[in-house]
C-alpha cells in the first residue's frame, strides 16, 4: 500500500517543520507549500490525498484557495482541513460552507490532527 500524500500550506516555518516531521513519522508522504501562489500548481503535480491549509497567508487566503479548488474538477474532491490561528465562529462556519472537513485552531494537538487526517482520508476512499 502506498503512502498517503498530504500537502501542508502555511506561511510559518515552525508549523511547516513540525507538521512535516510529525506526519512523516506517522507514515505520510508530505509536501510543503509556504507561498499560497504556488499551491494550485503543487496540488496538480503532487496529487495530495488531503490538504492542511492555513487561512491567513500572503496573496491568496485560505478561503480563496478553497473556492479555487472547489471550482476545478481535478481538485474538488480533495479533503481540506484548516489549521488557523483564528477560531471565530463566522470564519469556522464559512470554512465548513466551503466544504472543509476539519478545522483546527493553533496550537493544536498533533494526535487529534492525525486522527482527523486518517478519518478524512478513509471517508474519501469509502466515497469512491
Amino acid at each position: 500500500m502506498s503512502k498517503k500524500r498530504i500537502l501542508v500550506a502555511d506561511d510559518q516555518d515552525e508549523i511547516l517543520s513540525l507538521l512535516k516531521d510529525s506526519l512523516s513519522n506517522a507514515g505520510f508522504d508530505v509536501a510543503l507549500c509556504k507561498e499560497s501562489k504556488d499551491i494550485i500548481h503543487l496540488i496538480k503535480t503532487f496529487h495530495p490525498d488531503l490538504i492542511l491549509l492555513d487561512l491567513l497567508m500572503p496573496e491568496l487566503g485560505g478561503f480563496e484557495i478553497c473556492e479555487i479548488l472547489n471550482s476545478d474538477t481535478l481538485t474538488r474532491g480533495i479533503p481540506i482541513i484548516i489549521i488557523s490561528g483564528f477560531g471565530d465562529l463566522v470564519g469556522v462556519k464559512k470554512a465548513y460552507n466551503l466544504g472543509v472537513v476539519g478545522y483546527f485552531v493553533k496550537p493544536f494537538a498533533l494526535d487529534d490532527l492525525t486522527k482527523e487526517i486518517n478519518k478524512a482520508i478513509a471517508n474519501k476512499e469509502q466515497a469512491l
